[in-house]
């Protein structure tokens, strides 16, 4: 067996062992951003956006950005139509991913009240990525997303106990579990509160023709929100493109990107869902979603499965 060469009696695998930590440690010195510094990158995006200014967010110069799947010039789409916050504020911080979300209701410069899940990337103290969903229709395509619904029933605000909390490979296991479990239609196995529940776009508001316009559809009934999960072969053929790009430990909360992919010929549409699930105890507690309708017939995407290199 050929042993490594030694030089000055280091062997190359221990120098390059020694280089890799240095490397490593100085990218994390670059790349460190704990949960305050990311709560301020948040703020100071958003303002930026309420302002119409890119130039006030601390823009990286390769800056890239999607609304609904369609990429953002700075300047223009969401730069344009959101003027401040609005019921509903919430956000979530990673920063072993150095990345953070907001899920809430945005004002819109003319027009009502939207629901947003907005997520961003921080790069050596600047922002490298945004990702906007922004919804309009309400569950399963039909009616129109309903701000009050999530109002009434928001995330939770401020972090969990320390004794609730899931170890983070957990909650991403848990999270990806989820939507195994809806690819293959079938929830009982993963480990859920009895009295989960989920807000979908709001609960969203019932269509004109078969309720008043303000009636909410309300949350799961409290018996447990993964027990239904064969209703889904129906409809869903798979759930693609799943990404986890914000693990918030303290909050309990995952935020998945992931996109519905429904059967040919059933004249559904596939969603794009950026949903925040709270993992409380082990269990999944909760969840709520920010959901995008793409048009019949595109291509199953979320704007982001060609980028150069992206977190999953």
């Amino acid at each position: 067996m050929r042993l490594p060469t030694r030089t000055n009696g280091l062997s190359h695998l221990a120098l390059l062992a020694i280089t890799l930590s240095f490397t490593s440690s100085d990218a994390h010195a670059q790349q460190s951003c704990d949960r305050a510094c990311l709560r301020q990158a948040l703020d100071t995006y958003m303002a930026a956006v309420f302002k119409h200014d890119p130039a006030a967010a601390r823009l990286t110069d390769d800056h890239f950005a999607t609304e609904n799947t369609a990429s953002v010039k700075n300047g223009d789409g969401f730069w344009k139509e959101f003027s401040g916050y609005g019921a509903v504020n919430r956000g979530f911080f990673d920063p072993l991913n150095g990345s953070a979300a907001f899920l809430g209701v945005l004002k819109q410069t003319a027009g009502p009240d939207k629901i947003a899940s907005v997520r961003i990337l921080v790069t050596a103290g600047r922002i490298s990525e945004a990702e906007w969903i922004v919804a309009s229709q309400g569950p399963g395509g039909r009616g129109e997303a309903n701000p009050a619904g999530l109002a009434q029933y928001p995330p939770p605000a401020g972090v969990l106990a320390a004794s609730e909390r899931t170890p983070r490979f957990m909650m991403k296991s848990l999270a990806n579990d989820f939507y195994q479990a809806v690819a293959d239609h079938y929830g009982e196995w993963v480990p859920n509160e009895p009295d989960c529940y989920r807000v979908e776009n709001g609960g969203g508001k019932a269509p004109a023709a078969a309720a008043s316009d303000s009636m909410l559809m309300p949350p799961v009934p409290k018996e447990g929100c993964l027990g239904n999960f064969e209703a889904f072969d129906q409809g869903t053929k798979d759930i693609a493109l799943r990404r986890f790009p914000v693990i918030d430990e303290e909050a309990g909360v995952v935020l998945c990107s992931v996109v519905f992919v429904r059967y040919p010929g059933s004249g559904r549409q596939d969603n794009l869902v950026n949903e925040y699930i709270l993992i409380r105890n082990g269990r999944i507690a909760a969840w709520w979603t920010s959901m995008y309708f793409l048009p019949l017939g595109s291509p199953v995407t979320s704007g982001w499965e060609n980028r150069h290199w992206i977190r999953r």
